[in-house]
């Protein structure tokens, strides 16, 4: 398959690691970068790992757990996506049993509760904190029977854990790639067969894809991410980008390297950077 666009896809890569590094050694913002889409708008690090909440999470929350309770303290906190009500959360997250009203007391002054990053499916009918305080709870049940299986299971993949966690009411295969993306750095999917070879692709990324085997400013092919067929396409292009992220010309060496989930998370980053050179409104402008 011809990606006809993939030294953009990795300079534009490669000038959002800049970017984060130039920041992270203290350079003035003015500085950091001088690419007019960068300089406008907000995006991702290219690795998940370094984006400022997963790093709170890992520190805070993910880091201190094990088994069981860190996959439960994932799907809780990943439910909100955000710091600052992860903050409020923390003794449910880290200890406490999850206590309902004990929960609300502590965010019913809290606005927002959720990120503006992804959407969040919950009830339809009820107003947010509801709906989450239902979602949450119907998860819960499940939860243990669930972990239990993969304990169960021969090998682990992060493609079963993904599937697997959308039994789940109101989790889709985005959210419960989220989950599982963080629990990949954890004893319980640490050793999963298939870092290297599946991811996978939510909307973003199948948009982005799409531009990677383009020529012109419209992606060539707009793949269906619902497509069990297109799926797998997907997962063969993004071999093929992860392939050549090994390479000095394309991802230098002495850099962090590349698994299936960066180039899945660059997909959908990368079709945002094009929307955006051709003139797209963007959700979020880029503040420090």
């Amino acid at each position: 398959m011809e990606l006809k666009k993939a030294e953009k896809y990795f300079a534009t890569a490669r000038e959002r690691y800049w970017i984060n590094y130039r920041r992270e050694i203290g350079w003035p913002r003015e500085h950091w970068t001088q690419d007019p889409v960068y300089k406008e708008w907000r995006f991702c690090n290219v690795h998940r790992e370094h984006d400022k909440t997963t790093r709170w999470f890992a520190e805070n929350v993910r880091k201190r757990l094990v088994g069981y309770n860190v996959v439960r303290a994932t799907l809780i906190f990943r439910w909100f996506n955000r710091i600052e009500t992860g903050e409020k959360l923390l003794p449910w997250l880290l200890w406490k049993p999850w206590d309902e009203s004990a929960v609300r007391e502590a965010l019913k002054d809290h606005k927002p509760l959720v990120t503006g990053a992804f959407m969040i499916k919950t009830v339809n009918g009820m107003n947010k904190l509801d709906g989450m305080m239902y979602a949450i709870q119907q998860a819960l049940k499940m939860l243990p029977d669930i972990v239990s299986d993969w304990d169960s299971q021969p090998i682990d993949t992060l493609e079963y854990a993904t599937k697997s966690l959308t039994q789940i009411p109101h989790i889709g295969r985005f959210m419960a790639y989220e989950i599982v993306s963080d629990l990949r750095w954890t004893e319980v999917l640490q050793s999963a067969q298939d870092i290297m070879t599946w991811a996978n692709a939510g909307p973003g990324c199948a948009h982005g894809l799409g531009r990677v085997l383009g020529e012109g400013l419209v992606p060539e092919r707009h793949f269906d991410r619902n497509s069990k067929d297109d799926q797998a396409t997907m997962c063969l292009v993004m071999q093929e980008l992860l392939e050549l992220s090994k390479s000095e010309e394309f991802w230098p060496q002495g850099w962090v390297p590349w698994e299936m989930r960066e180039a899945e998370h660059w997909a959908c980053e990368f079709d945002k950077y094009e929307r955006a050179e051709q003139g797209d409104k963007m959700k979020r402008r880029f503040k420090e």
